[in-house]
């Protein structure tokens, strides 16, 4: 999924470039860029939160935590990585909800010219509920003491 990330960067860089180019160059611009870019950047981030989880590169309160002994840290990250899988669960649930109603309903985002914004949305419970699969992996590794 990073590298889905990454590739979407690519093509947004790209289709900004175009975009650019065609209002300088040729004065027709495209409608609707600024905003298929905007909202193309959701799959970027979403698709990357489980990579970072992954890696364990992510925000922790170091100054606490890295002071604990390794048979200290263990419960704290049980608890942690359970409250972070049942949050994660919530919100996949209801972003899901939140991208079928887009769906259903036509919303749009009105600028240029009306886009449709569900395909966007979806990208929020993909890359919540892999962050999810990714928390409960991590859950079974400390439980099992392998981290």
């Amino acid at each position: 999924m990073a590298l889905a990330a990454a590739f979407i960067i690519g093509f947004m860089m790209v289709y900004t470039v175009v975009a650019v180019m065609m209002v300088d160059v040729a004065h027709s611009p495209i409608r609707g860029a600024t905003e298929y870019v905007t909202l193309t950047f959701v799959f970027v981030v979403m698709f990357a939160v489980s990579f970072a989880q992954r890696r364990w590169e992510h925000l922790s309160m170091g100054i606490l935590f890295d002071r604990l002994s390794p048979r200290a840290r263990r419960p704290i990250l049980c608890l942690l990585l359970s409250l972070g899988i049942f949050i994660c669960v919530m919100l996949t649930w209801s972003s899901l909800d939140t991208a079928v109603w887009a769906y259903v309903t036509g919303d749009t985002i009105v600028g240029a010219m009306p886009v449709k914004t569900w395909w966007s949305r979806i990208a929020i419970p993909i890359g919540i509920g892999l962050a999810t699969v990714r928390l409960t992996v991590q859950l079974i590794q400390v439980v099992r003491g392998e981290v």
